[in-house]
This record gives C-alpha cells, sequence and structure tokens, in this order.
C-alpha cells in the first residue's frame, strides 16, 4: 500500500529555496594546520665530533710550566718513599705480610729507577707527590683516590709500581695502625 496523500488542508509546507532538500550534516571541523617539516636528519654517528659531549676536562692536557718543572723535586719523592718503607720494613717482618712488603720494595725501587732515569712523566711525578703527601699525613682515602687516578690514566705504562704504591698504601695504613 502506498501512502495515502494528504489532504489539502494538510499540505506540505512550501519549500524554502535557501533550505536543501537533504537533512542537515553535522558539522565537519577545520582540517588540521599543515604540519611542519620533520626535523633535518642527523646522523648520530657524528654527535660526538659535532657536540663535544663526552670531551675530557682540558685541564688535564694542561702541560705543567718551565717553574713547575724546575720545582720538582725527585730527591725529595724517593726520600719520603724510603722514609715510608722503612716504616713499613719494622711492623711487616714475618710470615705472609713480609713477603707483601719485599714485593712491595721490590716494585717501589722500580719506580725509583724510573724516576731517577726521567722515564716519568712530570704529571705523573706531581701526582707521585701528591701521594706519599697524602700517606705522610695519614690521609689513607686522599692517597687512595690519588692512586686510583693513577691506576686509571697510567697503567699500561707503570702498572706493575702502581700496583707496589697500592701495597704501600696498604701497608702504611696497617702499620700505624700495629
Amino acid at each position: 500500500m502506498s501512502p495515502s496523500p494528504l489532504p489539502s488542508s494538510q499540505s506540505a509546507p512550501p519549500r524554502d529555496p535557501s533550505f536543501p532538500s537533504a537533512p542537515p550534516k553535522a558539522a565537519v571541523p577545520p582540517p588540521p594546520p599543515k604540519a611542519s617539516a620533520p626535523p633535518k636528519a642527523s646522523d648520530f654517528r657524528t654527535a660526538t665530533i659535532e657536540n663535544h659531549w663526552n670531551d675530557p676536562p682540558k685541564t688535564i692536557f694542561r702541560k705543567p710550566n718551565e717553574e713547575e718543572q724546575e720545582a720538582f723535586d725527585k730527591e725529595a719523592l724517593t726520600a719520603s718513599l724510603t722514609t715510608l718503607l722503612d716504616a713499613c720494613r719494622s711492623s711487616f717482618t714475618e710470615g705472609s705480610n713480609k713477603r707483601i712488603f719485599d714485593d712491595t720494595e721490590q716494585r717501589i725501587q722500580r719506580m725509583e729507577k724510573e724516576i731517577q732515569q726521567e722515564q716519568i712523566p712530570s704529571h705523573v711525578l706531581w701526582s707521585l707527590s701528591e701521594l706519599v703527601e697524602a700517606l705522610q699525613k695519614k690521609q689513607w682515602d686522599q692517597a687512595s683516590t690519588v692512586h686510583t687516578r693513577l691506576m686509571t690514566t697510567e697503567y699500561d705504562k707503570h702498572g706493575a709500581w702502581l700496583i707496589g704504591l697500592k701495597r704501600l698504601i696498604d701497608l702504611a695504613q696497617k702499620a700505624s695502625h700495629a
């Protein structure tokens, strides 16, 4: 059955030409703004070169001036080491500590020989001087800090006597408590 036509009294309202015949559509949001261009691609392998993010501090490359080199007294350093060894010698006369002391003494003598033959750079000598001074003042933590710094930078060249230096720190600490 077809729908019955509306009676003439109930006729459809006249059409307004401004209204479209289809129902109104939902409001459409405006298009998003144009995106900016992506950042310029960079090769991450050159980040170190370009940004210098992992460069060591410039102070470690500082060369001592002539006054500092002349002011360094190698004899005083070796005399201080000998004094420290003598102080430990009286405390460690038997057993395993005696063997450790004997090995330490040989390693320190090797270092003293390198000092006399000028085979050790001046920046290492300054660190050794700082370490010996800390040992004389019984500042064990400071001596260990200097030793650690030397181990990380100089082990390849001077590892044999650096081990002896660590043992000297330990022996001096034990001897001071005995």
